[in-house]
């Protein structure tokens, strides 16, 4: 797995699991409580963030097979020759 991939799933974890935080919040402050409402917005933007970053890794499997953007790359010098990593 690329380092990139294994970036997605990783933020798709944190997602999920700040989700079930919220959630679990929800339960012991109560539906009625003067927080309720802000815990809901956070778990709608939660939402929000879930899907775009579903949208990104969509995205990123469409990227070109015959190389990938960013850390895979070679880092090349001012010379135009890569540098040793």
């Amino acid at each position: 797995m690329e380092v990139e991939e294994e970036f997605l799933q990783n933020a798709a974890t944190m997602l999920r699991f700040a989700e079930e935080e919220l959630k679990q919040f929800s339960t012991w402050t109560g539906k009625r409580s003067p927080y309720s409402r802000m815990a809901e917005e956070i778990k709608a933007k939660l939402l929000t963030a879930a899907s775009d970053l579903k949208s990104l890794k969509k995205e990123y499997g469409r990227r070109p097979t015959n190389g990938s953007y960013g850390i895979g790359q070679p880092i090349v010098a001012l010379t135009g020759s890569p540098t040793v990593e």
